[in-house]
């Protein structure tokens, strides 16, 4: 009874010792903690020999740590058993880790998991104890088994940890050079974006000047050659050819003031408006177009209300408009008959004046609607593409709207329409959109 008693209070001191263990192995590398468990089991519990084999979870290097002596009777026991275990435990012993005992003892033996499985490895002690092992001893060795996969399950997690900080923080770097070349990129392609943009834009108020002083320009040739026709004759025409030249002075100054207008509306400068009668306006781009219909004898039908009210507007700019939808309806009916160009005004609804250019012409193919005011669009041979473009920018700038339909019996009608008053226009725009 009292060897039992002492063999309690041995259990008892053990046990004591072995709860000290885990705090002291949280974060240690896993072959100290080998090691000290090695230690603890030879020296502090008293066992002959301990040998503690761990496992590296990643698949590297299994650490081996023994202390105490063995026999080599024992290490072939130990070796037996080994081989019995999962493959990852076979590993052989290597010999120069063992201190032999050539003593002629006999060491018993017992083997112990480290973890669930074995996962983290094992633990062998040999002892001489004619009783070992004893269910105290299995008891002290799971106890201290246990702790050890504590300390290497802790072990893995703050390596898992460190090794996660160090990719995030990989990864988080090469995020960062990453995201800097793709800036790096962004602003490469933003320049020559802006570039190529300020090339186009160049590009389309050169063309859209070209087309619109082209006519005036046409004009001033046509007058010019008129007046020298009337000055060549046996009896000049004093009056005609003033006239002629009056044309021509007039259509100088009206190329002045289309530049002038086109260069105010990229620079998306206010303009002065002025009240503005649809019907003189009308009448006045027939005066310049009069020669174009004789020459591709055109016949005119004009059909414009004269309660017309005035509205608020850029002048040139509206004259523009006009004056494009009908030198293309002029340019349409070349290849037909008849050639009939018809023009119509009048209020269809409250605060709005409506305009219609309508020919007897090819016609626009249905699919071409919907792109016929696009920049750069065209069904012309030798068109650009921008006088359509012009047209309703400058309709809409006036809070209007353009748009273009099939002919009664052939050809296309042009129609926009403005507000009669600026302020009210927008409101009425701002609700049809």
């Amino acid at each position: 009874m009292a060897d039992e008693n002492l063999r309690l209070r041995a259990a008892l001191r053990d046990l004591v010792a072995l709860s000290t263990i885990p705090a002291g192995w949280i974060g240690i590398e896993p072959r100290t903690i080998a090691s000290g468990l090695a230690d603890i089991l030879a020296g502090s519990l008293g066992f002959d020999f301990a040998f503690v084999r761990l496992l590296d979870p990643t698949g590297g290097v299994t650490i081996d740590v023994t202390s105490g002596c063995a026999t080599r009777e024992f290490l072939d026991w130990l070796h037996t058993q080994l081989f019995t275990l999962d493959k990852s435990l076979r590993k052989p012993i290597i010999p120069n880790v063992v201190d032999l005992d050539d003593r002629l003892i006999t060491l018993r033996g017992i083997v112990i998991p480290i973890g669930f499985n074995a996962y983290a490895g094992l633990v062998a002690v040999g002892c001489e104890r004619s009783d070992f092992p004893t269910e105290t001893d299995r008891m002290l060795l799971t106890v201290a088994a246990n702790h050890a996969a504590t300390a290497f399950l802790s072990t893995n997690l703050v390596h898992e940890r460190r090794r996660a900080e160090e990719e995030v923080r990989k990864a988080r770097d090469e995020l960062e050079m990453k995201v800097m070349e793709r800036t790096a990129e962004l602003q490469r392609t933003m320049a020559e974006l802006t570039h190529m943009n300020r090339v186009a834009t160049a590009g389309i108020l050169s063309a859209s000047i070209t087309h619109e002083i082209s006519q005036p320009l046409a004009g001033i040739v046509m007058s010019a050659s008129a007046a020298r026709r009337l000055l060549a004759l046996r009896e000049p025409s004093i009056e005609e050819a003033r006239d002629a030249l009056d044309q021509i002075e007039n259509d100088g100054h009206r190329a002045c003031e289309i530049i002038a207008s086109l260069r105010g509306m990229f620079k998306k400068e206010t303009q002065a408006r002025n009240l503005i009668d649809v019907n003189e306006l009308i009448f006045t781009v027939l005066a310049i177009v009069r020669y174009e219909l004789q020459k591709h004898g055109v016949e005119l039908r004009t059909e414009l209300d004269e309660s017309l009210p005035a509205l608020e507007g850029d002048g040139v700019q509206l004259q523009q408009v006009v004056l494009n939808l009908v030198m293309n309806a002029i340019e349409a009916m070349q290849s037909v008959a008849p050639r009939i160009l018809s023009i119509r005004s009048c209020v269809n609804k409250p605060n709005f004046v409506h305009v219609a250019v309508e020919d007897t012409g090819t016609g626009i193919d249905p699919s071409d609607h919907d792109h016929i005011f696009n920049p750069m669009f065209t069904t012309k041979e030798r068109g650009m593409g921008i006088g359509l473009s012009i047209c309703h920018s400058i309709v809409t700038s006036h809070s209007g709207r353009i748009w273009v339909t099939r002919g009664i019996d052939k050809g296309s009608i042009f129609e926009f329409e403005l507000p009669t008053n600026v302020g009210q226009g927008d409101q009425v725009h701002q609700h049809q959109a």
